[in-house]
């Protein structure tokens, strides 16, 4: 949200370009939620979005998402028909994830979110999804965070002259990076 923000004031001075990484390249079938560091992960970024217009209600569900795979395919596949509708749909699932308690690692929640973003052809998305087109391009996305760029959190977040920041940060610690 902020880096949209960011982006939005900095009159093009600022371009993004979102890269996606799986924490877990593979379904790990005993990540939970309640009592574990991602609980405590997702308060401190409750507390810290509340400048934002991100709301992050807790996890209640007893099936929280054993890997991030599906959204992430499903948004590379949306992103093959425009910007714009990546953007949306980028947006889309992370609200259903932090807000709705929508789990990103079911394909049929997936499929159901994409399918909430207007002026996506759904024909289009539903057959690159089932063939798996938006998964080559996660995995390599991943390889490369991982073996050019050290990437081991997200969000990292790679500014001019390869400056880092690691974990969610204020506004003002991005503006400080970009020069903004």
């Amino acid at each position: 949200m902020r880096l949209r923000t960011l982006r939005d004031k900095s009159e093009g001075r600022i371009s993004l370009r979102w890269r996606a990484f799986p924490l877990r390249p593979a379904p790990d079938p005993s990540a939970t939620f309640k009592g574990t560091h991602r609980e405590a992960g997702w308060a401190r970024c409750r507390d810290l979005a509340r400048d934002t217009d991100a709301e992050y209600r807790m996890w209640t569900r007893p099936d929280y998402p054993t890997w991030s795979l599906p959204a992430l395919d499903a948004a590379k596949c949306v992103a093959l028909q425009g910007e714009a509708l990546f953007e949306a749909t980028h947006l889309a699932l992370y609200r259903a994830f932090f807000t709705d308690g929508v789990n990103i690692g079911r394909p049929e929640e997936v499929i159901e979110v994409v399918g909430s973003v207007p002026g996506i052809d759904g024909r289009r998305f539903r057959a690159d999804y089932e063939a798996g087109v938006g998964r080559q391009a996660v995995l390599e996305d991943y390889q490369a965070a991982v073996s050019q760029h050290g990437v081991r959190a997200i969000p990292t977040v790679i500014g001019p002259e390869s400056r880092r920041v690691i974990g969610a940060v204020p506004l003002e610690e991005y503006q400080r990076v970009f020069g903004v």
